[in-house]
């Protein structure tokens, strides 16, 4: 078990598939948690990986094939920030590529969470994060509220706009504290889609989107699928936006779903946080459309620095490895499900 100060190196890919965000964090707990992001750093996504990985959310034959790719993407990612680096890293967090999630069945898997990325590196690695909350019962989903309230705790609500909107809401480390946390929608996962069948990656600033029209008879269906009336705790996974989202918006013109689409998220997010002060980060908080649309609808919203906004969820999986080879509970199991505080995670050594 660790003690004392130590650089931890966190690793996020998220189902939006724009690539490889990387957190070097220095944390220590002499007196009371500290921490400090060191440096950071972003990797394009190959395009070669990103067909394989699209092409396995439709088939599970690719399981192994996508496990060994992302994982010498990722070994590939950690050599590079060796060499760019003065600092030591201490170990490696890597939250791998999640491909299928259905928790219900007790099932949930992210790619390139492989012993082979220490064993290569050299540096301790720990991955997986998701697997043991699910086993317990729980969603494995979502890990941040752990981040959002140790390190950004002067929010009353904190929401991360992904490849997947979620939010937590709420301090559990304050006496007699609450906290909700879940997955609100499909996010970026979405929009991203869109976006590239107009030949770009992204809709900067939610430019098309504003040029778009709303269909309402949309966006009434989008609003009325059952997973927005059910409690949390819940997740959502690539595989419910392929089937759930997508049948609804596809013969729409592009910019048009994506207005359509921003709305749909502006309710659902709207409903959950309305009157509240909210942390925004991911990199659809770059969506100045999406944003706009959201506080029509009476949500205050905090856009952070740069660096906390683009890697804030890098900087959580650093401090969920952290917590975990110090022997901490990295897990809040009221807000996934499985109703228990836990340290999860594989630790593998070179």
């Amino acid at each position: 078990m660790y003690d004392g100060t130590l650089n931890i190196l966190g690793l996020m890919s998220g189902t939006s598939l724009d690539g490889m965000d990387a957190a070097l964090v220095q944390f220590s707990d002499e007196s009371g948690l500290q921490w400090q992001l060191l440096e950071h750093f972003e990797f394009g996504y190959p395009d070669t990986l990103k067909t394989l990985v699209n092409n396995c959310f439709k088939d599970a034959s690719l399981k192994s094939e996508v496990d060994d790719a992302f994982a010498a993407w990722t070994i590939s990612c950690i050599e590079q920030i060796k060499e760019r680096t003065a600092h030591e890293i201490d170990a490696v967090g890597s939250h791998g590529q999640t491909i299928f999630h259905n928790p219900n069945k007790k099932y949930t898997f992210q790619a390139g969470c492989l012993p082979d990325i220490a064993h290569a590196t050299s540096i301790p690695c720990v991955t997986d994060f998701r697997v043991q909350d699910v086993l317990l019962g729980g969603q494995g989903a979502p890990l941040v509220p752990m981040g959002d309230h140790l390190l950004f705790g002067e929010y009353g609500a904190a929401l991360n706009l992904g490849g997947f909107a979620n939010v937590s809401i709420g301090n559990p480390l304050l006496k007699d504290g609450v906290l909700h946390a879940f997955d609100i929608c499909p996010a970026n996962y979405v929009l991203n889609t869109l976006a590239r069948e107009m030949g770009k990656e992204y809709d900067e600033g939610g430019k098309i989107a504003l040029v778009g029209s709303i269909n309402q008879w949309v966006l009434k269906e989008l609003n009325s699928l059952p997973f927005f009336s059910q409690k949390p705790p819940k997740s959502l996974g690539a595989e419910w936006a392929e089937a759930k989202v997508f049948e609804k918006i596809d013969y729409l013109l592009p910019s048009d779903a994506l207005a359509t689409y921003c709305e749909h998220m502006a309710v659902q997010i709207s409903a959950v946080l309305i009157g509240k002060k909210v942390l925004v980060t991911g990199g659809g908080a770059w969506n100045d459309y999406l944003l706009k649309r959201i506080e029509e609808y009476g949500v205050e919203l905090d856009r952070p620095e740069k660096e906390i906004v683009n890697f804030k969820e890098a900087i959580i999986f650093a401090l969920l490895t952290y917590l975990r080879l110090t022997g901490k509970d990295n897990v809040l199991g009221a807000t996934t499900g499985s109703g228990k505080n836990h340290s999860s995670g594989k630790v593998f050594w070179p």
